[in-house]
C-alpha cells in the first residue's frame, strides 16, 4: 500500500444567490450594443434616461426563473444551469440558449443568427449584467430593491 497522501481538493466556489427584485440603476454603452444585437433598423430612437427595467429572479440552486419587466412588456424564462433550451430572441428568431457557471458568474449564451453572451455577477448590493454581441459590449447595473 502506498504511503502517499491524496492531495486535498479545492472546494467548488459557492453558487451565488441571485434571488430578488433588481431595478436598473444605470447602463453603459447600451445603444451601441443594441445596434449590434438588433441591427440598426430596429433601433430608431435613443433610449430614455429614465428607462425602467426590473429583473425578478427566483433561484433554487441551479434552477432559475427570470422575469424581466419593461415598459414594453414582460418576458419570463425558466431554466436549469447546464441545460439547453429554445427561445425567441429580440428579433423574433429562434435561438438555442445554454447557461453555465464560470466561477461565481452566471453565463448565458444564445446562439442563433447572432451569438449573444450575457454574464450576471453580484457585487455587494449590485447585480452587474454584461452583454456581448459581435464587437459591442454593454453593462447594466442593477440595484437590489429592498421594498
Amino acid at each position: 500500500m502506498s504511503s502517499k497522501k491524496v492531495p486535498a481538493v479545492d472546494p467548488l466556489p459557492a453558487i451565488p444567490d441571485f434571488s430578488g427584485r433588481w431595478v436598473l440603476d444605470r447602463t453603459e454603452l447600451l445603444e451601441e450594443y443594441m445596434k449590434q444585437s438588433l441591427g440598426t433598423d430596429h433601433v430608431k430612437h435613443k433610449f430614455p434616461k429614465d428607462m425602467t427595467v426590473i429583473n425578478e429572479i427566483t433561484q433554487l440552486g441551479n434552477n432559475f426563473r427570470v422575469k424581466i419587466i419593461t415598459r414594453g412588456g414582460i418576458s419570463e424564462t425558466c431554466f436549469k444551469v447546464g441545460d439547453a433550451w429554445q427561445e425567441q430572441d429580440s428579433t423574433g428568431d429562434t435561438c438555442t440558449v445554454t447557461s453555465k457557471w464560470m466561477n461565481s458568474k452566471l453565463v448565458t449564451i444564445a446562439e442563433g443568427r447572432k451569438t449573444v453572451t450575457v454574464t450576471r455577477e453580484l457585487r455587494g448590493e449590485f447585480m452587474i449584467t454584461t452583454m456581448k454581441c459581435k464587437n459591442a459590449t454593454s453593462r447594466c447595473i442593477f440595484s437590489r430593491d429592498t421594498k
